[in-house]
C-alpha cells in the first residue's frame, strides 16, 4: 500500500516516469521529487538538427522580419544561438508560454509577447493585434509542426516564413530503458508533455505490439494540457490527470488533485 506520507509532499510514495528529453526534464523531475514522488527517467524524444541552410538564410535576412515567433523551447535553442553567433539583432520576440519564455531569457533576451493560452491558436490570437498588414514574420518550427499557428498568423494578415529548426526521433535506447522500468511492475504514472511523446510511447511495443497495447490499461497518464490529452485520447487513453497550467508545478498539482479524488 502507498503511504500518504507528509501532508506537504502530496505525491509521497508514488512512482512517476518522466518522458521529456534529457535536456528538458530537470525542472519537472525536481518538482515531482519535491512533492515526494519517486522519479524515473525515460527520455522518449531526441532532438536532431533541422534545415541548416534555411536557418542560415533566415539569420542573414533577420532584419526583414517584424517578429520572430517561437512555439517551443526547442525552437529557441535551435535558432537563437545561431542568430547570436552571427551577431544579428533579434526582432521582437513572441513565445507560446512560460517554458519557451524562460528558454529565451536564458539567452539574455526578453520576449515582447507571451501568450496566456499556451498553444498555437492562443499565440496566433495574442499576436494578431500587433501585426501590421503585410508584415513579415519568421516562424522556426519542428519538422512535424501543427499548421494552426502559421494559418492563424496568415489569417491576421502576416506573411509567414517557416523553416524546419529541428527534427524529432525516438532515442535508440528508449525501448531497452522502458523494458527495465516496466517489465516487473504496472506502467503506473507516466508524464506526457507533447503529442510526439505520446506517439513515441505508443511505438515502444515492449513484448509485442498487441501485448504493449493491452498494457495501456495499467497506464496513469499525466498530461501537460489539452493538446497532449487529445493525442492520448486518439489512442484510446483517457488521461488520469491534466494540468491546468503547462508548467512542472501545474503537472504536480494535477497529479495531486487526481490522487486526492481517488482517495475520497
Amino acid at each position: 500500500m502507498v503511504s500518504d506520507g507528509p501532508t506537504d509532499r502530496p505525491l509521497w510514495g508514488h512512482r512517476v516516469v518522466v518522458t521529456r528529453p534529457v535536456h528538458q526534464a530537470t525542472a519537472l523531475c525536481e518538482s515531482l521529487l519535491q512533492a515526494g514522488a519517486e522519479v524515473l527517467r525515460l527520455p522518449l524524444l531526441e532532438v536532431l538538427a533541422g534545415d541548416a541552410a534555411a536557418i542560415d538564410a533566415a539569420v542573414a535576412a533577420i532584419d526583414t522580419f517584424s517578429w520572430l515567433i517561437f512555439s517551443s523551447a526547442n525552437t529557441v535553442q535551435a535558432f537563437l544561438p545561431r542568430l547570436q553567433a552571427a551577431g544579428g539583432d533579434a526582432p521582437r520576440l513572441a513565445v507560446i508560454g512560460p517554458a519557451t519564455a524562460e528558454a529565451v531569457r536564458r539567452l539574455d533576451l526578453e520576449p515582447q509577447l507571451e501568450a496566456s493560452k499556451s498553444d498555437g491558436d492562443g499565440l496566433a490570437g495574442a499576436l494578431a493585434p500587433h501585426l501590421m498588414p503585410g508584415c513579415h514574420v519568421l516562424l522556426p518550427q519542428a519538422e512535424d509542426a501543427r499548421p494552426n499557428l502559421a494559418a492563424g498568423l496568415r489569417q491576421a494578415g502576416a506573411h509567414v516564413h517557416t523553416l524546419t529548426a529541428y527534427r524529432k526521433a525516438l532515442p535508440a535506447a528508449a525501448r531497452a530503458t522502458a523494458q527495465d522500468i516496466f517489465d516487473a511492475s504496472p506502467l503506473g504514472w507516466v508524464t506526457f508533455t507533447s503529442p510526439r511523446l505520446v506517439r513515441h510511447f505508443a511505438q515502444l511495443d515492449i513484448g509485442s505490439p498487441a501485448l504493449w497495447r493491452q498494457r495501456w490499461a495499467e497506464l496513469r497518464a499525466l498530461s501537460v494540457g489539452p493538446v497532449t490529452s487529445g493525442a492520448l485520447r486518439e489512442l484510446g487513453i483517457e488521461p488520469a490527470a491534466e494540468a491546468h497550467r503547462p508548467t512542472p508545478e501545474g503537472m504536480v498539482e494535477a497529479m495531486a488533485e487526481a490522487l486526492r479524488s481517488h482517495r475520497s
